[in-house]
């Protein structure tokens, strides 16, 4: 963890008393998430397909006295979407923000893409949060408030360095549909707004870079001269998530050490 980011929330309670619901939340970006905001005082629900990781994660922030439920589901089925929002509402009676973090890609050449990899991508990174969204906004309307922060990518606004045309695409359309949905759901007083991560040190990322040989490479695009820390994505979530951000809505926040400049 890095310690600037931590010591710059000591003694805050940014999201203090909230339900929390976190996709991909056993490793990576997610974990990060999930630690954070349980240190700032947000009741959890955690949801990944890695079990033995997931209940980790739980553990972990349990052992901070803090408050998570682990729930092993796939986000790309309505059976999976039935379950994780029935238990949400079963152990904590509602639900104030909605972190779809869930995502992946896969570096396969264009041309070796077929439908059902290409489906497979878009419904993991963009149907998902589309649904997750969809039945989170149901809760949400009925109370009038709720935040929702989509994890988009760098991606989203260029191109993936690491992954193909599938991810591209469909972390693209992730910023569409945070934008729209911004839009619409404004009246209810449900904020909607997206994360757009560059090179982060996740497991996945660096194991591709590492794989690649495009390590060095990276980094010396990279203005900050790094590449990022997962820290600092879920930084960018809690701050979205909280009333530090109450009049934002439908943007998207690029964390990227200024590699993509707007």
């Amino acid at each position: 963890m890095k310690p600037s980011v931590w010591q710059a929330l000591e003694g805050a309670r940014l999201v203090n008393g909230k339900i929390v619901l976190i996709t991909g939340a056993a490793a990576g970006i997610g974990k990060a998430c999930a630690l954070m905001f349980a240190s700032q005082g947000a009741s959890l629900a955690l949801v990944d397909l890695q079990e033995e990781k997931l209940r980790e994660v739980c553990q972990e922030i349990q052992a901070q006295r803090g408050q998570a439920v682990p729930m092993v589901a796939d986000v790309t089925q309505n059976q999976g979407l039935d379950y994780i929002f029935q238990t949400v509402l079963d152990t904590y009676g509602g639900l104030d923000i909605l972190i779809n973090n869930a995502g992946g890609g896969l570096p396969t050449d264009f041309f070796a893409i077929t439908p059902e990899e290409w489906n497979r991508i878009v419904n993991l990174n963009l149907t998902a949060v589309f649904l997750m969204s969809q039945r989170a906004a149901h809760i949400f309307k009925k109370k009038k408030g709720g935040v929702i922060v989509n994890l988009s990518s760098q991606a989203g606004r260029s191109v993936s360095p690491t992954a193909g045309v599938h991810y591209t695409a469909s972390k693209a359309g992730v910023l569409g549909l945070t934008r729209h949905l911004a839009k619409i759901l404004a009246q209810d007083n449900i904020r909607v707004n997206a994360v757009c991560p560059g090179v982060i040190n996740s497991d996945r990322i660096v194991r591709r870079l590492e794989e690649k040989g495009t390590m060095v490479e990276t980094i010396k695009s990279i203005p900050l001269g790094r590449i990022g820390d997962v820290d600092e994505v879920a930084s960018c979530c809690l701050f979205l998530a909280s009333d530090l951000a109450g009049y934002i809505t439908g943007a998207a926040l690029d964390v990227n050490g200024g590699s993509l400049m707007m």
